[in-house]
């Protein structure tokens, strides 16, 4: 049977809005995926190897447990770039500079993976784009 979830997806999606009515499996495969990602995540922020860093350093020596990431800024312009970026723009910086490795592909799984551990890691931030 379809779960309503009317509270989660806002006004303006009446009933049988094909966006309002999930499954209870559609719900379960979510968030397995979901925290299949954010375990990945979590092993690749834990791990210079896997971040292919070439001085032995990782995101979580500057960043433990994903503190002081601020996903909820994003966008933002930011001052290493002197653009505007997104996480994933900075999460290549710090790979490219702190840790001395070579950049991700922006959307691979090792990406994802990463934003989905550091947004869950800020899970109850408050969501305030452009704010340094």
């Amino acid at each position: 049977p379809s779960h309503d979830n009317a509270a989660v997806l806002g006004e303006g999606q009446g009933p049988g809005h094909p966006g309002r009515n999930f499954t209870e499996r559609d719900l379960l495969v979510w968030q397995r995926d979901t925290e299949r990602m954010v375990v990945l995540g979590a092993r690749i922020f834990h791990s210079g190897d896997e971040l292919g860093s070439t001085i032995a350093v990782s995101c979580d020596m500057c960043h433990p447990d994903g503190s002081n990431t601020h996903p909820e800024t994003y966008p933002k312009f930011q001052v290493q770039t002197k653009k505007m970026a997104l996480l994933r723009d900075m999460i290549n910086w710090c790979i490219e500079n702190p840790l001395e490795g070579e950049k991700i592909d922006p959307d691979g799984e090792a990406m994802k993976a990463l934003e989905a551990y550091i947004y869950w890691s800020n899970r109850n931030s408050k969501l305030d784009p452009g704010r340094h």
